[in-house]
This record gives C-alpha cells, structure tokens and sequence, in this order.
C-alpha cells in the first residue's frame, strides 16, 4: 500500500495554496493513501477547499494556533527540550546579531520549530504517519519543512521515507525576504528538491554548498477554462474592446498592492503618458478613445494609490491634451470572478512589475486567455515569457517608472500598428505546452510516486 504524507501552510482550511486542490486530484490517484498535516488551521477550521472523498486524510495541525501569533510561539517553543546546537551554529555562521531584520525572522522561525517539537502528541502523530509512508513532501521549502533534520533523527536507523519539499518563490530566493533561516540544515537533510522554475533549479545549486541529493524542475500550471474569451475569438478588429469599454486600449494588472508587487510604478507610468501627446495623437489616429488600466486586488499601498492619481492625474482646466484613461480599481476579488472578468473582457496587456517572484500563476492565466504580457525579468518570469516570443517583453527588475512608461509606449504602438490577434494565439500556445496544470500535476504526481 503506497502512502504519501503532505504537509501544507494551510491547506485545506485557508484560502491559500489553491493550486493544491487541483495537484491533489492527481497525487491521490498515484497514492492508495495521502495524509495530510497542514501547519494551522484559519478561519474556525472549516474547510475552504475540496478534497477527494477516498483516500486522503487531514490530520490535526501542527501548531494549535496560527504561527503569527507571537506570544503563542515565544510560551511554547520556550521549555522545548529540543538541543539549541542547529540555531547557535546558524547564529554565529551568518552572523545574525548584525541585523535586525535577520534577528527578528531567526526567532520567529525557531520558535515556530521548537513550538512543534515541543508537542509531544503532534510529533507522535507525526512520527506514527513518516514511518509508514513511502513520501514525506514538504509543499513549502520554509515553516514545516524544518522538521525534515528532527524527522530523520528521531526515525532512527529504520526504514525512511523519502524526503521531498517543493520550493516556489519566497522560500527560494534570499533577497526576497533578506534572509532564509537555517537553509543549509534543510537542504543537507531532503532527498527530493523540486523547483517550480529552471531560474529557482539553478539558483540553488549556484548558491549553497550543502546541496539536496537530487534537485530537480516540475511546473506549476493553471487551469483550464474556455476557449471562449475576447481575445481568442475569431478575429476581431484590433484593440476593440468586446466588453464595456469599446474603443479602449486596455491594460490590466493582478495582483496584492504591497510593496513587492509595485504597482505604484505603473500609476506613475499612467500618469507620464497622461501628459504625452505623441500618445494621445496615436490614440486618436488609431480610433481608440482612451486607455483603460484595471488593476484586480488589494492591499495597504491601494488607498495611497488612488490619492496619488487624484492628486497628480491632468486636471480638466489644465491646457494640455491629455490622453484620456480611465483608472479602474476592482479591489480583491474571488478568484473566480477573476476569470469571469478574463472570459468577458479584451485585454490588450497584462502587467505585472514585482520586484521578486516565483513563477507567477497571474502571468500563465494571462497567457491561457490570449493575453500578452509585460513583466520584470525576475525569478522564473523567463521561462514564462521566452526570448524571442512576440506575446511579451521582460523589464529590467530594477525598472523605474519612466522605464515602464517607455515600454508601455511602445506596446500601445505596437498592438496600433499591428493586428493583436495573432500574438493571442502564440500566447495561448506558450501556456497549452508549458503551463497547462493538467499535465503537470499528473506528470509530477507520477514523479512523486516514482520515489517510493
């Protein structure tokens, strides 16, 4: 009987890690058993996700509250009787004490571990499902997937499972957060590092001395889900809105407004072409009226956004020829309704200039529905938007506002001047044979099984 033991962040409770549900359909085909160990359970435990019926098991959490809870993790990682040698060791190698920043995350992720080996009935549960599992897989290279070093210690010299941790973005690269605690312990312990990009794949072999016993790449996808959107429909007149908007140029942009994400640049790019006329003169000699930019989320930096434009978008009484746009903020939105918008609007341009990333999903629905694509060069972004392909261009990561507002000069150009319809259909492509996730949540779910 072949069993798979996942642990997750959340999964199946939170609203996170949606692309799980959909690999799981797979897994549990490939497994007679998957076990299931999320770190906490949000949102008064109620389930947010649906697993199969047969053959999957969630267990307890790990941790009886949510690993942000300070106090909690302070109180019951303190009398963990676990040894201290692994945090003094990764202490005085990377020089914690120097920063504040290292200092604050060293302590919140070794407070967190001893929380979890402090309790003696979740590690019982948790040893009593290892040594009858063929494959412990970590969905996340940080946060539970410290345990592996403790897991195989305690297993002693019996039968192992194999030890394989999935990485995606920030618990990858470094200077996402600055610093990744105790990654040398946790790479010199797994069997199976399994990255979601070929960037991430090289990243960690060109970074650290202690190395997993295999790494190895197996793309994430997204789903999918019609054929029957604007942009792929039978050609259309090029950029004409087949939604509310007709005649407009229009620009969208998906994603958290936080600091990382940036978006502020591409408010401050909209408002340098407000002022531009060449745009404007362009606009009117290709019969679009105005530029729309739609931008799907929310976040602190959202408000702050808005006053921005109010304050600093060409006022009426001004003596200029603006180019007429139109600022579209929808705020956060359940992901299918997400793709109920894709499915009925015409996008001329998908954006999206964070300042790291993993391998975006955003940017593979874009794709899926014809969409093309601007996006900074970072993590595996790439490999998503090849050298060459005419459905997008990658951004220098260190790009300033008028960088993307040159870029996004020439796009408006471009997508005037030649018919977009084509380019829908090479991005389309790019996602059926790349990041479609029905094949690549069965091929990794074959992959998976293979370690037993």
């Amino acid at each position: 009987m072949s069993k798979l033991v996942l642990f997750t962040n959340t999964f199946p409770f939170g609203k996170g890690e949606t692309f799980l549900q959909e690999e799981l359909q797979f897994t549990s085909k490939e497994f007679d058993e998957v076990v299931i160990f999320p770190l906490y359970t949000p949102h008064n435990n109620a389930f947010r996700h649906d697993i199969p019926s047969m053959g999957v098991r969630i267990m307890q959490p790990l941790l009886p509250f949510d690993h942000k809870d300070k106090k909690a993790l302070i109180k019951n990682g303190f009398f963990c009787l676990a040894p201290i040698w692994f945090a003094l060791k990764e202490f005085f190698a990377k020089k914690i004490f120097l920063s504040g920043k290292k200092m604050w995350l060293f302590a919140n992720y070794l407070f967190m571990l001893r929380s979890i080996l402090s309790n003696r009935r979740v590690m019982n549960e948790v040893m009593g499902q290892i040594k009858g599992c063929n494959v412990a897989y970590f969905y996340w290279g940080d946060k539970s997937a410290l345990l592996v070093p403790f897991l195989k210690k305690r297993a002693g010299k019996g039968a192992l499972p194999k030890f394989a941790v999935r990485f995606h973005g920030s618990d990858i690269y470094e200077e996402a957060k600055g610093y990744l605690p105790f990654r040398e312990m946790l790479y010199k312990s797994i069997d199976y590092a399994i990255t979601i990009s070929k960037n991430g794949e090289e990243y960690i072999k060109n970074n650290y001395k202690n190395q997993p016993k295999v790494i190895s790449t197996h793309r994430l996808g997204s789903f999918y889900h019609s054929d029957a959107c604007p942009n792929l429909a039978a050609p259309i007149p090029n950029n004409v809105s087949a939604a509310d908007a007709p005649g407009a140029f229009n620009i969208v942009s998906c994603s958290n407004v936080i600091e990382l994400k940036r978006v502020h640049l591409i408010a401050q790019a909209m408002l340098m072409i407000e002022r531009d006329n060449q745009i404007c003169s362009l606009l009117q000699n290709g019969g679009i009226s105005h530029i729309c930019w739609t931008h799907i989320g929310d976040g602190p930096l959202l408000e702050p956004i808005k006053e921005y434009i109010t304050t600093y978008s060409v006022k009426v009484d001004e003596e200029i020829e603006a180019t007429p746009i139109v600022y579209n903020f929808m705020g956060a939105m359940p992901h299918s309704k997400v793709i109920d918008y894709y499915q009925t609007h015409y996008t001329d341009l998908f954006v999206q200039v964070s300042r790291s990333e993993g391998v975006p999903v955003s940017i593979m629905e874009a794709l899926s529905f014809g969409m093309s694509v601007l996006a900074t060069n970072v993590g595996g972004v790439a490999e998503l938007i090849p050298q060459g392909c005419n459905c997008g261009t990658l951004l220098n990561k260190d790009l300033s506002a008028e960088d993307l507002y040159k870029s996004l000069k020439e796009w408006i150009t471009k997508s005037i001047m030649q018919p977009g319809y084509d380019r829908a259909l090479e991005a389309r492509k790019l996602w059926e044979e790349n990041w479609d996730s029905s094949k690549n949540y069965a091929n990794f779910a074959k992959f998976l099984s293979t370690l037993q």
